[in-house]
């Protein structure tokens, strides 16, 4: 029965997607907000009963799910991202003689990424992660066209290379790469078992934005559906760093880690992408585009903090994935009501949206605002935590990461209080008919503004629990 339970949160999403795209059902989006709605309050009981289960492949390769923490926080982060994905593009999709195939490959994506947090080996996850790719794949190409495709595949090569680079690291790592998640013994590491690590953590972070593998964000997001774009901003990415994470503080020992090759490669890369990946947003008129090289700039926000390789850090980083999949989810949901309701697709098009959506545009503007690090939004939290880590870490490298954070902000500010101050300030001769989004939509927007806003404020209960996640590895 134990191993019966331990598949659930895998097998649920599944069988629903399945028969979303098989049996088509005439009331697609009231099956999967029931489904969804069931995904999350499945859970938590789920994982307090969870047993680990495993399934010997051949000779030391094993399959091994097991839940602790870190698995309770992402299955419960992912569950709720993807409830409030599916209740926006009920809206969106609306009508649509194709929904079932997006609503389908939606609950197939959940499904592996469900597997993905709960996998207690790197063999299991990589398996995970494959199968979250060729699920989430189709997502980016429902437009259908050229672009599409064009952005489909650009988004899979770039994933796959990605993931070679994983099963290199796995080969090179031998024996400490097929250990299940654990604390890690603190203990020297040969140059091959370094390279392994760089390898495996690079193709991790492909998923994650960094550069220079980074050049799928910005071509998929501007041609997939909105709520696709959502779901890869705000939790698909997650599972590079989720990746990152694991390989850094439960595989390898980042006491060990620390003032290597592979530690100043992370750090340089990361801060380069954070500065890049700000200025290539401001200069964008795309709004989509314009979101999707903000989340290139923020992602690497935790792969500074994951490289740091402190209790510190690492609690500054599950900051950042919590209230960053909150805001980006959320602008990107925004951008999907702006385009379904008022046709806009460029920044300049949306002068004077507080008043035709002002619903919508007061979420944007909550959203915005976390993402520059504003207080009381929980974005402020996230940053001051990150300067704090880097600073008390010392050296020129994190110091130099503090500075670009500060500059990252600035810029951020530069590329998104334009959009609010003239959506609320257009101009004396601006009149529009109001045309807000519909109450399930606001609803999820308003419920994501107000987590952002409640915890942002008091933050001691994620911080507790943040910290009970290091104590597990420090």
């Amino acid at each position: 029965m134990s191993s019966f339970v331990s598949l659930l949160p895998i097998l649920f999403p599944l069988a629903a997607g399945l028969f979303v795209l098989l049996a088509k059902p005439k009331r697609e989006e009231f099956f999967c907000c029931v489904a969804a709605g069931l995904c999350v309050a499945a859970v938590a009981p789920l994982c307090a009963v969870h047993r680990p289960w495993m399934h010997q492949l051949s000779g030391s390769l094993v399959l091994l799910l097991q839940a602790d923490r870190l698995s309770v926080f992402f299955l419960l982060l992912i569950s709720i991202a993807c409830l409030v994905t599916v209740i926006c593009s009920c809206e969106y999709f609306h009508a649509h003689p194709r929904r079932h195939i997006f609503f389908g490959f939606l609950f197939l994506t959940l499904s592996a990424m469900m597997g993905l947090a709960l996998s207690g080996n790197l063999v299991t996850f990589y398996m995970f992660f494959e199968l979250m790719t060729l699920f989430s794949f189709p997502l980016i190409l429902f437009q259908t066209g050229e672009r599409s495709t064009q952005a489909g595949f650009v988004y899979l090569g770039f994933s796959v290379f990605g993931a070679c680079l994983v099963l290199l690291g796995l080969f090179l790592g031998g024996e400490i790469t097929l250990r299940p998640f654990a604390r890690p013994e603190n203990s020297g590491y040969s140059p091959q078992q370094l390279w392994a690590y760089l390898l495996i953590a690079l193709g991790f972070s492909c998923k994650a934005g960094m550069m220079p593998l980074s050049n799928w964000l910005p071509t998929a997001h501007p041609e997939a559906p909105s709520p696709a774009s959502a779901l890869l901003s705000g939790i698909i990415t997650k599972t590079g760093i989720l990746g990152v994470l694991r390989t850094t503080y439960f595989l390898f020992a980042p006491a060990a880690l620390r003032g290597t090759f592979p530690q100043t490669v992370l750090l340089s890369l990361s801060i380069i992408t954070i500065f890049t990946g700000s200025m290539l947003a401001y200069k964008e008129p795309f709004l989509k585009k314009r979101l999707a090289f903000s989340s290139v700039s923020q992602l690497s926000y935790l792969v500074f903090g994951l490289a740091l390789m402190t209790p510190a850090g690492l609690c500054a980083a599950l900051f950042q994935v919590f209230f960053h999949a909150c805001s980006k989810l959320g602008l990107f949901l925004c951008a999907g009501s702006y385009l379904h309701g008022a046709k806009a697709r460029r920044v300049d098009e949306l002068v004077g949206m507080g008043q035709r959506m002002p619903g919508v545009t007061a979420a944007f503007t909550c959203f915005s605002l976390s993402l520059i690090g504003i207080p009381p939004f929980g974005g402020f939290i996230t940053k001051w935590l990150l300067a704090s880590a880097a600073l008390s870490v010392g050296g020129w490298l994190p110091a130099t990461g503090v500075v670009i954070l500060l500059c990252s902000a600035l810029l951020t500010a530069g590329y998104l209080l334009p959009i609010v101050s003239r959506a609320y300030f257009p101009g004396r001769d601006f009149s529009a008919q109001r045309h807000d989004a519909h109450w399930p939509t606001l609803s999820s927007l308003a419920f994501l503004a107000a987590v952002n806003v409640l915890l942002g404020t008091f933050p001691a209960p994620l911080e507790q629990f943040f910290r009970s996640v290091a104590a597990m590895v420090f």
